[in-house]
Formats: C-alpha cells, sequence, structure tokens
C-alpha cells in the first residue's frame, strides 16, 4: 500500500490541482485521513487557490497545505528572487515527514513539470525531479489529453524513470465528450511508446465520472 504519492504535470495548467483533489475527495470518502502539500504555490494574489481549494477538502490550515506563497505566477526559483524569500529544501523535506506521521495518506503536488527549478540548493539548481530523487515519492503525471500531448507526456515520463523514479499512473486530462483524432488515439499510441499500461483519460466537466475513474482505475495502484 502505498500512503504517499507526488503529482507532477506535463507543463503548467494541465490539471494537476484537479488530478489531486480527485483523488483526495475518493480516498476521503472512504474514510482515510488525506493531507495535500504543496510546497511552494506562485501566483498567489493574493489566494493561493490550488491549496485553498485542497485545504477546504481536507479540513487542513492553509499553513500546513503550502509552505512558500509567492506573488508571481513564475516558477518557485525565480518567484524566491524576485520577492527576496528563499525556499530551504529541508524545511519542505521536514514537512513531509511531519505530514506523513499525522495523516493516512499524504498527496504533494509539484508547480508545473518535472524539470521546473524550485530554489538554488548547495550551488546547483534544484528541480522538482530532483525532488522525487530524494524523497522517492511514486509519482502520478497529469497530462492534457489533446494533440502535442505525446511529446510532452513521454519526455516527462523518459525523465523519471532515467532517475528510477516509479510512476504510477498517467492521467489525460479535460478530455472532449467529441474528441478528435488525436485525443481519441492519444492514450493508445502512449500506451505502445511507454510500454506502460496505466494511463486513463479524465473529462471535461465530469467530477462525477471522472471519481469513478479514480475509484476504479486508481485505487487499485496505490493499493486501497
Amino acid at each position: 500500500m502505498k500512503n504517499q504519492i507526488f503529482i507532477t504535470g506535463t507543463d503548467t495548467g494541465v490539471g494537476k490541482t484537479y488530478a489531486s483533489y480527485l483523488i483526495a475527495k475518493v480516498l476521503i470518502n472512504k474514510g482515510v485521513k488525506v493531507a495535500y502539500f504543496k510546497p511552494a504555490e506562485t501566483g498567489c494574489q493574493p489566494i493561493c487557490e490550488d491549496a485553498k481549494k485542497l485545504s477546504n477538502l481536507t479540513g487542513q490550515n492553509i499553513d500546513e497545505v503550502v509552505l512558500y506563497k509567492f506573488k508571481n505566477p513564475v516558477a518557485p526559483l525565480v518567484a524566491e528572487r524576485e520577492e527576496g524569500k528563499k525556499i530551504e529544501i529541508e524545511k519542505i523535506l521536514k514537512h513531509l515527514e511531519y505530514l506523513k506521521q499525522k495523516y493516512d495518506f499524504v498527496i504533494v503536488e509539484g508547480a508545473g513539470g518535472v524539470a521546473v527549478p524550485i530554489t538554488e540548493n548547495n550551488g546547483k539548481i534544484y528541480t522538482y525531479l530532483d525532488f522525487i530523487k530524494d524523497t522517492n515519492l511514486p509519482t502520478v503525471i497529469v497530462a492534457r489529453a489533446n494533440l502535442g500531448t505525446i511529446n510532452h507526456t513521454y519526455l516527462t515520463f523518459k525523465a523519471i524513470k532515467d532517475c528510477q523514479g516509479q510512476i504510477l499512473s498517467i492521467f489525460l486530462n479535460n478530455a472532449s465528450p467529441n474528441p478528435d483524432l488525436a485525443e481519441k488515439t492519444n492514450k493508445q499510441v502512449l500506451k505502445e511508446m511507454l510500454n506502460f499500461e496505466k494511463i486513463e483519460y479524465l473529462f471535461k466537466d465530469k467530477e462525477i465520472e471522472n471519481l469513478k475513474i479514480i475509484e476504479d482505475k486508481f485505487l487499485n495502484v496505490i493499493g486501497y
């Protein structure tokens, strides 16, 4: 059984927070005590929308959900330099351990994709891929469903695999009820290219249907 996961995306705005919300809601409905953790959220003007949405669901205090809040909607590294705040990786790792002790299940969400820079640490740029390596968190990839997703999803999958990361599932989000040829075939093509079967569509404006997909297709992946 998995008791923590990392949610990454192939790009910004692909639906990481929505996937986090769906997974959290299904687990909470089953009586699991769930924590959501977004180490750094940018674009908080002034409200951190991702943290607010998930804290409302999990019942957590907003300061437990997000450690570093930034106004500018940019990569965390850029935000910290612009706004004069320093992100401390050790503080993030310590907070993650605290949440793992307090809750049954922890959902950690990154910002953008795996190559997004978080901060400078020990003289080098520290990315979410470094974070995956340091925490050994099994990863869920969220990608868009439409044209262009094959390249982005393939590169994200390979980057995680190259650092010996574990990938649990891929969700192709915001799928249309009337898909074009690219969207119809993306799931199957990615399965063949990646030799990976755990790929599912999540559908636009279909929360009930998407919750059922999480329950039927994902809970067994994490052992629930």
